[in-house]
This record gives structure tokens, sequence and C-alpha cells, in this order.
């Protein structure tokens, strides 16, 4: 009954945005009673946060099986994968994933995400540790970090302006690139300044 009603109140929010949520459109969506939608969640909040945790868990599944996947890929290869990741979480369901990202600030919901995140960061961290050689692990974890909110929020921003996809991956592939290109070199730098 759960994933009924949140399944409903997605398909809802990915056809007709926040607006056309509501807890009685959601047991109509969901093919149920209203009274019974309020046995399994209080309000639409509710409903809203369980769809977000639902989202982000599967976000971080998806990192991890793309991390495990490219374990022996080049660092380009690998970070093309993961903005193609982003990307398509983005755009393939704009209008749920606009919503969502306003709920989820309007909810204030960063610390309850942030387990997710961490196996976001620890995914991208682990597949960066072989190709940023000479730095040491927590800058590795700070460049994961780095790499993670900087894609997030290059692909966030152009979904909400309307940045059509073929636009915006090149520039969120140069950023990543680049960032990732400087760490490398910061590290041949410490290396060779060593004792």
């Amino acid at each position: 009954m759960v994933e009924w009603i949140v399944d409903a109140a997605a398909r809802i929010l990915a056809a007709e945005g926040l607006a056309g949520l509501t807890t009685n459109r959601v047991a109509e969506v969901a093919g149920i009673s209203v009274g019974s939608l309020y046995q399994y969640f209080p309000n639409k909040d509710a409903i809203v946060v369980t769809l977000i945790e639902r989202t982000q868990a599967g976000v971080a599944d998806a990192v991890e099986a793309v991390a495990a996947r490219l374990r022996d890929a080049s660092l380009g290869e690998a970070v093309t994968a993961f903005v193609d990741l982003a990307l398509r979480g983005q755009y393939d369901r704009r209008t749920l994933a606009a919503a969502l990202d306003h709920e989820e600030q309007r909810l204030g919901l960063a610390g309850a995400l942030s387990p997710f995140h961490q196996r976001v960061r620890q995914a991208v961290a682990d597949t960066l540790r072989g190709h940023l050689d000479g730095l040491a692990p927590e800058a590795v974890d700070d460049a994961a970090d780095d790499l993670f909110t900087m894609v997030q929020a290059m692909v966030d921003a152009a979904g909400a302006a309307g940045i059509p996809h073929d636009t915006i991956r090149p520039r969120v592939l140069r950023a990543a690139m680049g960032y990732l290109e400087a760490c490398q070199a910061e590290g041949r730098v410490r290396r060779a300044a060593a004792p």
C-alpha cells in the first residue's frame, strides 16, 4: 500500500507538478480511499519525504553500480558516466526532479538525506582514488565532495533554467575534468616538493 501511494505521488508530480499534489489526488491515483491513505501517511509532506528518500536511495544505488562497473575505467570515462547519470536524473523526468528539489529545500531534508549523499560521495571517492595520484586520502575525499557538489549544482540549475541537455553536458564535463586535472596537478606538485 505504501508503494502504491508513493508511486501515485511520483506520477502526479511528474505529470502535474506540485500544484496537482493533494492527498485526495494521491488517493484517487493510487485507487484507494483518502481514509486508507491517512492510515499510512499523516499528510502530504510525509508522502513527499518518503518519495524523496526513495528517490535518493535509488540515486545512491545507481552511482554505486556505475562506480563498481567503472573500477578500471579511465578518469574521463568515469566522470562522463557520473555526469550522464546526474543529467538523466534531472532531465528524464524534469517536472518530477524540479518538484523534488523544491520540496527537499522547503522541508529542510539535508540532514535526513545525508546518508544517501554520503553513499554517493563515497562511491565517487573510491572511483577517483586510483586516478588522483599524490593526493592524501582526505584530499581525494574532498575532491569527491567538491565534484559531487559542482555537478549537482550545475545540473540542477541548468534543469531549472531550461537549458537543453545537449548544451549543459559538455559544460559540466569541462568543469568536472578541469577541476580534477587541477587536483592531479596539485598532487604532482606536492609529490615533487616532498623531501
